[in-house]
C-alpha cells in the first residue's frame, strides 16, 4: 500500500477503527459463542446419535471457535489503540489495523461454513432427523461488518484506481485462501482425531459410547495407527497386522498443516501492506504448502473440499508470482546482505542509501 493518504480517508480509517476495536470487545464475542452453542447442540442431539464421525466436531469446533473469539478481543483492544496513529497517518498503523480486520474476517468465514453443514444440512440417508433451526447464524455480521472495515482501510489512500483494482486480487485471496484451508483443517483434524472403537450402535440403532472401548495400549486407541486396520471409509476391521494407511499423513497435514498456513497468510497481510519482503516468502511459501497438501488430500481421500483448497491456493499462488501484482506488493530490488559481502560491498550499499 503507498501511505499518500486524505484528512478524510485518516477520519474514516480512525473512526472505522474505534467502531470495529467496540465491536469486537463488545459484541462479536457473543454472536459467536451462539453460533457455538447453537451448533454443538445440533450435533450432539441430532447428528451423533445417527453417525459417531460427527462427534469429533465437538471438541474441534470448541477449541478453534475459541480461540478466534479471544483473537477478536485481541484484534479489538488493539484496534482502538490505533485509532490515533491512523489519523496521524503512520503507515505501520495501517497494516496493522488491516491485519486486525482479517482476523474476524476470515474467523467469521470458518465459522459461518459449520452452520450450513451441522446446522442446515439434512442427511436423510443416516437417519438423521429434519433440522429444526432455519436462517443464517449471528456471526454472519462479524464476517461481513470485519470485511467492509477490511476493504476500507486497504482503500484509504490516494493510489491509482488501477492498482485498487488490482490489489484487491491479492488481498482478497489471501483471506479467501486463508478461511478456506481453515476449514479444510477442520475437516482433516475432526477425522485425524476419530477413534471409531469409542462407540456402538445399540439395538435401537443409535449410537452410544463403547462400554469396552480398545485399551490404551491397543493400535486401535491412538489416532496415529488405528488406521492402519481399518478400512477408511466405513471403519470397519481389515486386519489384525498392521497395514500402512496414507490416510493418516494425508489426515495430519491437511488439518494441523492447514492450520498453521491459515494464520500465516494472515501474519503476511500486513507485511504485504509494508511491502516488506519476507511477507511475500511467507505468503508464497504457505500458499505453495497448501496446494501441495490440498491436492495430496485429494488424491487420498477423494475429498472434493480439498480440491477446492487446492484449486483455489493454486490462483492464489498464481496471482503472487504475476509481477504486475507482485511489483504491488513487495520493493523492488534487494538490498545485498553485509554477511555476504567479499567484493564491493560498501558502494552497492551506499547505492540504498
Amino acid at each position: 500500500m503507498i501511505n499518500e493518504t486524505t484528512k478524510t480517508q485518516r477520519i474514516l480509517m480512525a473512526v472505522v477503527a474505534v467502531i470495529g476495536g467496540l465491536y469486537l470487545m463488545l459484541w462479536a464475542p457473543t454472536q459467536s459463542m451462539i453460533t457455538l452453542k447453537t451448533s454443538l447442540d445440533q450435533v450432539l442431539l441430532r447428528l451423533v446419535p445417527h453417525d459417531a464421525d460427527f462427534y469429533p466436531a465437538v471438541p474441534v469446533l470448541s477449541v478453534t471457535f475459541s480461540a478466534w473469539i479471544i483473537a477478536f478481543v485481541f484484534a479489538g483492544a488493539f484496534l482502538l489503540m490505533l485509532a490515533k496513529k491512523l489519523y496521524e497517518g503512520v503507515k505501520w498503523a495501517r497494516a496493522a489495523a488491516l491485519a486486525m480486520f482479517a482476523i474476524p474476517s476470515v474467523g467469521g468465514m470458518t465459522m459461518l461454513i459449520p452452520w450450513f453443514v451441522l446446522v442446515l444440512a439434512e442427511y436423510p440417508e443416516k437417519g438423521v432427523p429434519p433440522h429444526t433451526i432455519s436462517g443464517m447464524p449471528p456471526v454472519m455480521f462479524v464476517l461481513f461488518i470485519n470485511l467492509l472495515f477490511y476493504f476500507i482501510i486497504l482503500f484509504s489512500d490516494m493510489d491509482t484506481l488501477k492498482n485498487k483494482a488490482l490489489k484487491l486480487f491479492p488481498y482478497t485471496g489471501l483471506g479467501i485462501v486463508s478461511g478456506m484451508v481453515f476449514m479444510n483443517a477442520q475437516h482433516g483434524v475432526r477425522y485425524f482425531i476419530h477413534i471409531p472403537g469409542e462407540f456402538i450402535t445399540g439395538a435401537d440403532g443409535l449410537v452410544a459410547a463403547n462400554p469396552t472401548p480398545p485399551p490404551f495400549t491397543s493400535a486401535l486407541a491412538h489416532y496415529i495407527t488405528n488406521l492402519d486396520h481399518l478400512d477408511w471409509r466405513t471403519f470397519d476391521m481389515v486386519s489384525d497386522q498392521a497395514v500402512y494407511s496414507p490416510q493418516t499423513l494425508a489426515l495430519l497435514l491437511g488439518g494441523f498443516l492447514l492450520y498453521i498456513a491459515s494464520v500465516l497468510l494472515i501474519i503476511s497481510i500486513p507485511m504485504l501492506a509494508m511491502k516488506n519482503k519476507a511477507g511475500w516468502y511467507l505468503a508464497t511459501s504457505a500458499t505453495l504448502a497448501t496446494v501441495v497438501v490440498s491436492f495430496q488430500g485429494f488424491i487420498v481421500r477423494s475429498s472434493t473440499e480439498w480440491l477446492q483448497g487446492g484449486i483455489l491456493s493454486a490462483g492464489l499462488l498464481a496471482i503472487l508470482l504475476i509481477p504486475a501484482f507482485k511489483n504491488l506488493l513487495i520493493e523492488k530490488g534487494e538490498r545485498p546482505s553485509d554477511l555476504s559481502c567479499e567484493v564491493g560491498c560498501d558502494a552497492l550499499s551506499k547505492n540504498y542509501l
